[in-house]
């Protein structure tokens, strides 16, 4: 395979990437050619040190959306780079959806908690109206402290949702680490 076929190739298997971007990944391949032939290398032999294309642009695609995560915190940008990193290798599955999911699940669960203990009120009132009014006045000042305490878990909610989105990136980024073999960006 020569330069040219091997750059269509990577570009083709870029093409979830934007132009802008896509051109700035193969200009450093095609910088790669050109040091090559000025090293006296030919073609193939610089296409055999590079590697298969389709498996530089899983690593490329990987660390494009890793960075987009950082750099714009969003759901999507972090499902992106979980999808990007679970395509490097079959692995990826075990050890990077199990712990992700497990924080998510326990981010849901508190964020239903702090829903309902702020609806308590609410709650309080309407289950009056079924089981008569007999300790209303208790039943109604302890859901409004239990309104007041979801007030505030939702509020860390919030924190605690921007902390969970550090420390999934953080693994995700460990976990590309690993897979390219420790030093290696």
């Amino acid at each position: 395979m020569g330069s040219n076929e091997f750059l269509k190739r990577l570009e083709s298997y870029l093409s979830k990437v934007p132009e802008r971007d896509r051109k700035d990944m193969l200009y450093d391949f095609e910088e790669h050619f050109t040091i090559g032939i000025e090293n006296g290398k030919s073609e193939e032999e610089v296409v055999a040190e590079l590697g298969d294309p389709q498996l530089i642009a899983r690593d490329l695609i990987a660390d494009y959306r890793i960075t987009a995560a950082e750099t714009d915190q969003s759901v999507s940008n972090i499902t992106r780079a979980m999808i990007a990193t679970i395509s490097l290798s079959f692995f990826n599955i075990v050890f990077l959806l199990g712990p992700i999911l497990g924080l998510i699940g326990v981010y849901i669960g508190l964020c239903v908690a702090a829903v309902l203990l702020t609806i308590s009120p609410l709650i309080a009132v309407l289950g009056s109206f079924f089981l008569g009014f007999d300790n209303f006045m208790l039943q109604f000042f302890v859901s409004i402290i239990a309104c007041a305490i979801g007030l505030l878990l939702s509020v860390a909610m919030i924190y605690v949702g921007k902390f969970f989105y550090a420390i999934i990136l953080g693994y995700i980024k460990f976990n590309v680490k690993i897979i390219k073999g420790g030093n290696k960006k």
